[in-house]
């Protein structure tokens, strides 16, 4: 174990103050000793000053050969300041140590000779403070470049040439700290190599950059930010191939994102090909623990847990007052687990240790169990911890059953007698990596785990007395299958043969034998079972009984056939009137022309302004319903129906009992009819499992009319009478419009029409002095007649009175019709009228009887006859009308009078005297002759 001790007393050098120190420390001896480092010379117009240079703040291992890099980002250039004390400048120095420790080389990549001012380009680069080695790189970050800016430096160690970002184009702001952290991985392609580097304090939010390396320059191909300002996005950068496809994605940790205080997060990103990266739906934050600071440090791990997909270790060197955890997070196919599958304390660890997590490194098999091991500094307590990661198991799981159950043939014999009995045999295989000794696994054996809940298990084991239940244990060697037997007994009792009978083992680790160690080695390790995404200790296989059935796979066939009965039709539509209170039947059929059907059910699906009554001769059909309103617009009937079964060539009526809210709205309601059954039907068999009915729900309306008027008949045409108003005569309409139903109509509205006018002439007959209703409103119409609408009304001449009073007496009648302008229309809105609601309408006119003289036109006896009719609701998908034509006609009688003006009366007089006098004259002289 190499640890870095950046404010360590070096052993080597007594005159330097606390330059730092690499320890190598024996991992089976507990003992440390320092490796000696130092700069002697570093250049023309270089001087090394080594107190305080924090060497060990940065540790980094090559893969290939295990060389050494550990940096001190605060060893200093002293050469320009031996004189006044000033422009000291911390370049920063690497040591790479072979992995043999037996020589070191120093790099001081900042040096440049005759550079003497402190921020300008890499005076104050001060780099080490992150580094990263891979098998040609050796990657440094330089935070302190141009003021602060930052910048990563980059050697190739085959071609000797040293490369480093510079920020021409300004993409990155002053006092950003680019370099802070650094690593690098495959982002382009699996065999190209990119380098990453961490910004913290750019815009106050952090920056991750990747940079593919051209010569000597690198140029940025991606960059990602954080979202929370303060955050220190960018602390902390981990290039690793979460999902094994090749190519690196990349973790950023933001150690000091709050929700109350420097929580920290853990920012994933899924490379897509080709420097895609992707933004997880999520962020890692370990327990999410106040000021815990979670993402200040990273590792690659390695497939820890040998699944085949990296995993990684997220360090919260704060989290309880600074005791430190450590957070284990796997890698999956689709990148990397949302929750943590381990998180380590020193505490745990039997030690009371500080800012445990504060530094963290993976990858190394310490103790040879082919598994990487974990290294985790405690900076606080001067300890370094290595966590062993125990050996893996994977356990491959059988049962194996027998194809059927034939209950008529008994193969085991229980307390003497011949008994009915299924072989289970539980078979185990232990895979892994250097597991060493007998591996045992307990496990619970359970028969019948799906039994029906209404029935009792129908297996049993006598190991336990009569439980389903059974345990047991295997002792299983590495990539050998070992297999135990058991016997599950068939109780007497089994009604549910239909049913499939499912065994189910689960399983665990039980006593691991290691074996006894060498006294050179470390002590093996206990395994533990591999937990894969989406894996339990499960295992579960299913027999069933054998039947002998006429169909393939014993299908059973249900066919379902429904229809409503309803209590209203119309032109031989039946349909359901709102309002009327009368029930609604559902007569359904379940007929079963396959093999048995077992414990069918018939589900009812109807909306919920329909209420389930009760079904018809329940107890007799064993069917019971229980109600389902777990939908907001829908009410589910789950109806068992038969006793168990329906048999084969078989049908069962069951009949409904509905009823229908009053509030609901005219419209068709649908009703569904779906059966099912708990045994296996084809699916070329289901289409006829479902009947959908239709439910016409409408406003039945039924009106009456009638109307009467007072007086039904008058006179006129009296000479003697001269009235000072011409509209002399009162008449006085009632018309009464009553809802007979069964529903309510809506928007109820009628239309009145009275003759008022004697055609063809244009005087005006009547007119309206007062109108009133019982419900709504009405109103005169406007008529499209030209109307005159005064008393001076034409009489005839005498000798026109003269032949109408010695013609025949005639009869004529005036009457309306449809849109007809001769009439006064009077109309009505009702609103909504409901059943049984009578409204009643008053209308009081005045009549000119001077109109019913004119001539030509007039009669002895003038009938009006006067109409009402209903004009609203009409039939229409929401309304039928139990009568097509609603209408009544009210008459009115007006006789003239017959008396005779005088002036015609004396002209008759005159003319019958002179009349009576020649025909006297003519008698005498026809006696005298």
């Amino acid at each position: 174990l190499l640890a870095g001790a950046p404010v360590a007393e070096s052993t080597f050098y007594s005159n330097v103050q606390k330059p730092g120190a690499i320890y190598k420390c024996d991992v089976l001896k507990n003992e440390c000793t320092q490796l000696p480092t130092g700069v002697e010379k570093c250049g023309k117009t270089c001087k090394s000053e080594s107190d305080n240079q924090w060497l060990g703040v940065s540790l980094s291992r090559r893969p290939s050969n295990g060389d050494i890099l550990a940096c001190g980002h605060r060893w200093k250039n002293v050469f320009f300041s031996q004189k006044d004390n000033q422009n000291k400048l911390p370049h920063g120095v690497c040591f790479q140590f072979s992995s043999d420790f037996s020589h070191s080389t120093h790099y001081i990549p900042c040096y440049r000779d005759h550079q003497r001012k402190f921020g300008e380009d890499y005076g104050s680069c001060q780099a080490g403070i992150s580094n990263f080695l891979t098998e040609d790189l050796m990657i440094m970050g330089a935070p302190g470049s141009s003021y602060w800016t930052g910048s990563v430096l980059v050697y190739n160690m085959s071609s000797k040439v040293f490369a480093a970002y510079v920020d021409d184009e300004n993409t990155v702001l002053y006092g950003s700290y680019l370099g802070y952290s650094v690593s690098a991985g495959h982002f382009l392609h699996p065999y190209s190599m990119e380098i990453v580097g961490g910004a913290p304090q750019h815009s106050q939010t952090g920056k991750a950059y990747i940079f593919t390396m051209e010569g000597n320059t690198l140029t940025i191909l991606n960059e990602t930010s954080g979202s929370q300002l303060g955050s220190y996005y960018g602390a902390c950068v981990c290039a690793v191939d979460l999902n094994a496809d090749g190519l690196s994605d990349l973790l950023v940790g933001a150690p000091m994102f709050s929700t109350v205080r420097e929580e920290g997060r853990v920012y994933v990103y899924i490379n897509q090909g080709q420097v895609d990266m992707k933004e997880a739906e999520f962020m890692l934050m370990g327990s999410d623990s106040y000021a815990a600071r979670f993402g200040e440090t990273m590792a690659d791990l390695g497939d820890i847990d040998d699944d085949g997909y990296p995993d990684v270790a997220i360090g919260a060197p704060q989290e309880e007052e600074l005791r430190g955890a450590v957070y284990i997070y796997n890698g999956r196919m689709s990148g990397v687990t949302s929750r943590f599958s381990q998180r380590i304390t020193g505490s745990a660890l039997g030690h009371s240790l500080s800012m445990f997590g504060q530094s963290i490194s993976g990858g190394i098999d310490v103790d040879g169990n082919g598994y990487p091991d974990v290294a985790v500094g405690a900076f606080l307590s001067d300890a370094a911890v290595v966590i062993r990661t125990r050996p893996v198991v994977t356990v491959e799981a059988s049962l194996f059953l027998p194809v059927g159950v034939n209950r008529s043939v008994a193969t085991c014999v229980e307390n003497g007698l011949p008994a009915v009995c299924v072989e289970v045999n539980v078979c185990f295989k232990v895979q892994g990596k250097a597991i060493p000794g007998l591996i045992e696994l307990k496990y619970n054996l359970s028969a019948d785990v799906k039994h029906k809940e209404a029935f009792p298990f129908r297996f049993y084991f006598h190991s336990n007395g009569t439980s389903n239940v059974t345990a047991g244990r295997v002792r299983a060697k590495h990539g050998e299958t070992t297999c135990n037997k058991h016997l599950a007994y068939m109780r007497k009792d089994v009604r549910d043969i239909f049913t499939p009978v499912h065994f189910d083992v689960q399983y665990d680790l039980g006593e691991h034998r290691v074996g006894s160690r060498a006294a050179s080695s470390l002590t093996p390790l206990k395994a533990v079972l591999q937990q894969r995404e989406g894996q339990t200790n499960r295992v579960m296989n299913q027999t069933q009984f054998v039947r002998y059935c006429a169909w393939e796979n014993c299908s059973t066939n249900l066919q379902v056939f429904a229809h409503l009965v309803l209590p209203q039709s119309y032109n031989n539509m039946p349909f359901f009137a709102l309002g009327n209170g009368k029930t609604i039947m559902l007569n359904t059929t379940l007929v079963n022309v396959g093999d048995d059907a077992f414990l069918p059910k018939l589900h009812v699906r109807f909306p919920n302004n329909l209420h389930f009554i009760r079904v018809l001769d329940a107890e007799e059909k064993h069917v019971s319903c229980e109600i389902n309103e777990e939908e907001k617009a829908n009410t589910t009937l789950d109806c068992s129906v038969g006793n168990l079964y329906i048999p084969a060539l078989s049908k069962l009526n069951i009949s409904f009992l509905l009823d229908v809210n009053q509030n609901s709205s005219a419209g068709d309601l649908t009703i569904s009819i779906n059966a099912t059954r708990e045994n296996y039907e084809n699916k070329d068999l289901l289409h006829d499992n479902l009947a959908y009915l239709t439910l016409p729900l409408r406003y039945g309306v039924d009106f009456n009319v009638h109307g009467f008027v007072t007086p039904t008949s008058f006179v006129f045409g009296d000479p003697d009478l001269m009235p000072v108003d011409c509209y002399n005569q009162k008449i006085n309409y009632t018309f009464k419009v009553m809802n007979l139903g069964p529903s309510k109509a809506l928007d109820a509205k009628v239309e009145i029409a009275i003759p008022q006018v004697l055609v063809p002439h244009p005087d005006r007959l009547i007119r309206v002095t007062d109108l009133q209703t019982t419900q709504g409103q009405c109103h005169v119409k406007n008529s499209s007649w030209p109307l005159k609408d005064d008393c001076n009304i034409n009489k005839p001449p005498f000798y026109k009175d003269l032949v109408f009073y010695l013609s025949k007496i005639s009869k004529r009648i005036l009457f309306c019709s449809r849109a007809d302008g001769t009439c006064l229309t009077i109309q009505c809105n009702f609103g909504n009228m409901n059943m049984g609601k009578e409204v009643t309408i008053n209308i009081e006119v005045e009549l000119n009887p001077a109109v019913l003289q004119i001539s030509p036109g007039r009669h002895a006896i003038m009938q009006m006859d006067s109409s009402i009719s209903v004009t609203s609701p009409v039939r229409d998908n929401g309304t039928i009308m139990v009568n097509d034509d609603v209408s009544a006609i009210v008459k009115l009688e007006a006789h003239n009078s017959q008396k005779l003006p005088p002036i015609v009366a004396q002209i008759i007089i005159g003319f019958s005297l002179c009349l009576g006098l020649a025909i006297f004259g003519m008698l005498v002289f026809c006696l005298w002759k």
